[in-house]
């Protein structure tokens, strides 16, 4: 009984520890491509905890060692499985205010700083709640006049390109 009680708080200290202090103890030795992956710190505290308390509890009620760990086994996985898919729930929930180039193309603007032939300009849209205004370039090579409205059909590294809006 006196490994089960261990594990069980072993997994308890190490998700307080993850709890209070975040995820600057994560080793992070995930196979899984998100955060919160298969062998995460944190998904083997949540197995230590559940194997070790229901190895206790089992030991408690005079099972055999063997019998303790299969019964604790098979009830850590299917809730360190649900612990899994709960955190990767919550992370696709998480929502970021960082314009990528690819939130860009599509995007209706206005010409803030007149775009010249061959030449750079400025151009203003908004993207995400937020105005952001970036240089910009004609796909056509045609002079573009300030306040005129165009489409981003392209970014190129700082530079968007952009198409009068008929």
């Amino acid at each position: 009984m006196v490994v089960f009680l261990s594990l069980a708080v072993i997994g308890l200290f190490f998700l307080l520890v993850s709890a209070l202090f975040g995820d600057h103890g994560d080793a992070h030795a995930e196979v899984d491509a998100g955060h919160f992956g298969f062998l995460s710190t944190r998904m083997v505290a949540v197995f230590f905890t559940a194997f070790g308390t229901v190895g206790a509890i089992c030991r408690w009620y005079e099972q055999s060692t063997l019998a303790s760990s299969v019964w604790g086994a098979v009830t850590a996985l299917p809730l360190s499985a649900v612990y899994v898919v709960a955190m990767k729930a919550l992370r696709s929930q998480q929502a970021s205010s960082l314009i990528e180039d690819a939130d860009l193309v599509g995007l209706i603007g206005r010409v803030t700083v007149p775009i010249a032939a061959d030449a750079l300009g400025e151009v203003s849209c908004t993207c995400k709640a937020q105005t952001t205004r970036r240089m910009a370039r004609t796909q056509t090579h045609q002079p573009i006049g300030e306040g005129a409205i165009v489409r981003v059909v392209e970014v190129q590294g700082d530079v968007i390109v952009v198409e009068p809006v008929r």
